[in-house]
């Protein structure tokens, strides 16, 4: 019996577009540009749940 994991806690250019409704290409200009932090690993970039979560909190807009 194998232990249940949680939700990924990084995730990819390709799945954090999906998460915010935006296409990958978008998630990499917006690390290249330093508006969105992410971690290396190997090669590869990643970005956390919360990391985005904090962009779109930061980034809140309301019509006056």
């Amino acid at each position: 019996m194998s232990a249940q994991i949680g939700p990924k806690l990084l995730l990819s250019a390709a799945e954090a577009g999906d998460v915010m409704g935006v296409d990958e290409t978008t998630i990499r200009k917006m690390w290249c540009a330093g508006d969105l932090p992410f971690i290396r690993i190997g090669r590869g970039r990643k970005v956390t749940r919360e990391a985005l979560e904090q962009y779109i909190a930061q980034h809140m807009e309301v019509a006056s």
